[in-house]
This record gives C-alpha cells, sequence and structure tokens, in this order.
C-alpha cells in the first residue's frame, strides 16, 4: 500500500453557511491527487470529542480496513463499527480547496465560524475552537503545557486510564 502524507500543525479556517470549509494550503497541499486530477477525502465522526476527522484516501481506506475487521457474523463490536462506517462520507475537495462537509457532521461537531484545523499525523482535524478548549486541545501555542511536551519527548508520558 502507499506511503500516507504525514499531517501536523495547526490552523484555522471557517465554515460557511452551506457547511463549506476551506482546507488551508499547509495541508492542502499534501493531499494527494487521485484520478483526472481530483482530490477526494474521508469525513468522519472523530472519537475522543466533538470533532472531524478528514483522512486522505490512502489513510482513510487503512482507518476504514481496520474498522470492517473480521468475517463472518459480527458480534455487538463489529456492528457497532458499521453503524459507525454508515456514517463516513467521501467527498470532493474542489479547485478552489473547500470541502462540502454533511449536514449532520458538521452538527455533530458542532462546527459555526471559526474552525481549527490541526494536522493528527495520518489525518487532518476539524474542530471548534471552543470545544477545543473542553478537552485541552492545543489551539494556541500558550495552552501548551513544558512538562507534558517533556514528558512526551522522552517517552514517560502514559495513556491515561
Amino acid at each position: 500500500m502507499a506511503s500516507s502524507p504525514r499531517y501536523f500543525g495547526f490552523a484555522t479556517s471557517s465554515v460557511d453557511a452551506k457547511n463549506r470549509i476551506t482546507i488551508p494550503a499547509k495541508f492542502r497541499s499534501k493531499l494527494p491527487v487521485g484520478h483526472e486530477g481530483r482530490t477526494f477525502v474521508y469525513v468522519m465522526m472523530g472519537p475522543d470529542f466533538r470533532h472531524l476527522a478528514v483522512y486522505d484516501l490512502v489513510s482513510g481506506q487503512r482507518r476504514i480496513d481496520e474498522l470492517t475487521g473480521d468475517q463472518g457474523i459480527p458480534g455487538e463490536l463489529q456492528r457497532k463499527r458499521q453503524q459507525y462506517l454508515a456514517l463516513v462520507e467521501e467527498v470532493e475537495v474542489d479547485k478552489q480547496g473547500r470541502v462540502l462537509l454533511p449536514k449532520e457532521h458538521v452538527e455533530y461537531a458542532k462546527l459555526k465560524g471559526e474552525v481549527v484545523v490541526s494536522g493528527a499525523g495520518d489525518h487532518i482535524q476539524l474542530y471548534d475552537p471552543e470545544e477545543g478548549r473542553h478537552v485541552s486541545a492545543p489551539v494556541s501555542i500558550e495552552k501548551l503545557d513544558p512538562q507534558h511536551v517533556s514528558a512526551i519527548f522522552d517517552g514517560s508520558a502514559h495513556e491515561s486510564a
């Protein structure tokens, strides 16, 4: 499978009345261009807090494969994954770099006006700045805790249970 770009850093954009958002150039330039010069992304409901996860086709397909799981009669967890996969949308990035977000996705993530666009490694996150503050998302450099950053770099940071 082809290597996927890595997305990092953050910027702001805005969602308009038609639920379109312009993906900032720093992220858009990394999106692989597909067949006939068209670019598509997968838009998914984000876990952990109300945000949208935007995957390019390579990393998005990998995520979908992970969620699809084993064959056979699905158990309860697999049925929940299937319900989640029913909410994944493939959308085209237009020539101006805009993406038309599904209405339900915009409502889920509480997007209105200004939107934080944040790199998350293999995908991009879209979230409301206020929502980001509630979950301690780093919406500004001033909000980063130097001790936490140090723990991440030296490997002593642990996932909280």
